[in-house]
């Protein structure tokens, strides 16, 4: 599934990008639609999607001064736009792809392909980053930088409580109340903190043993988070997290 939002200051406009997106059957969710830019960067600072499809000309706050609001980011932008003039300035911002309007659906397919192929190569390469302070790269890191729409957020390993998976993105729930949402899934989380002594307990779930406050049997089963989450478990997690920790479990 690839996740977009479309800006345009003309409703028409967005209204049919979406269509045209529907109907070339390429799995593209449209998230959001934003007609007024300045409303939209609030959203996109905290909500997971994959390509921005952008307009250049808007009044109030034009596509290059939206981009302008983010020191970083970790989405694509594929700019639709009725000029030419601005293809240049576009791919010097890293554009994945320029389309004149009135947009052809091959153009938006090509586009879209384009897209594809891209995330097919970063789920082949690491992009989550591990830090050895002080102490020898055998011994399990202490900090992870996370990729983030703002730039890498550095974390302490140990304040990490639980990750839970949303599709291809992962929230990383910290100790201190503080939620960071990355564009990795958890399958890659998860091998990233593995020598930290996480555990995979559920299908879409990651936790930090450490900070584990009760395992319940009742209701299917669930475990107890210090953030006071109820965290879903497997029988046989469950029953291998009571003996790590040398309970005693009734049949």
């Amino acid at each position: 599934m690839i996740r977009a939002i479309l800006i345009d200051d003309e409703k028409p406009a967005t209204e049919l990008l979406e269509l045209k997106l529907k109907r070339l059957n390429m799995g593209v969710q449209v998230v959001a639609k934003f007609n007024q830019p300045e409303a939209a960067v609030e959203f996109i600072r905290i909500t997971p999607f994959d390509v921005l499809f952008l307009d250049i000309e808007m009044p109030r706050l034009n596509g290059f001064d939206l981009l302008a609001q983010f020191a970083d980011f970790h989405f694509d932008v594929i700019f639709t736009t009725a000029y030419d003039q601005y293809a240049i300035r576009a791919f010097r911002v890293s554009a994945l792809s320029y389309l004149l309007k009135p947009i052809e659906e091959h153009d938006l397919r090509e586009a879209l392909g384009r897209w594809q192929q891209k995330r097919i190569k970063q789920l082949q390469t690491p992009q989550i980053q591990l830090f050895h302070e002080h102490s020898s790269p055998k011994q399990a890191p202490q900090k992870i930088a996370l990729p983030t729409n703002e730039g890498h957020e550095i974390i302490e390993i140990a304040n990490i409580v639980r990750c839970m998976a949303d599709a291809s993105y992962t929230h990383f729930y910290l100790n201190d109340g503080q939620k960071v949402m990355i564009c990795r899934t958890l399958k890659e989380v998860e091998q990233a903190l593995d020598p930290n002594g996480f555990v995979r307990v559920h299908q879409s779930h990651l936790i930090n043993p450490q900070f584990l406050k009760k395992i319940v049997k009742q209701e299917g089963g669930y475990l107890l988070m210090s953030d006071g989450a109820q965290v879903p478990v497997t029988k046989q997690k469950r029953d291998w997290l009571v003996e790590q920790f040398h309970g005693l479990s009734r049949s």
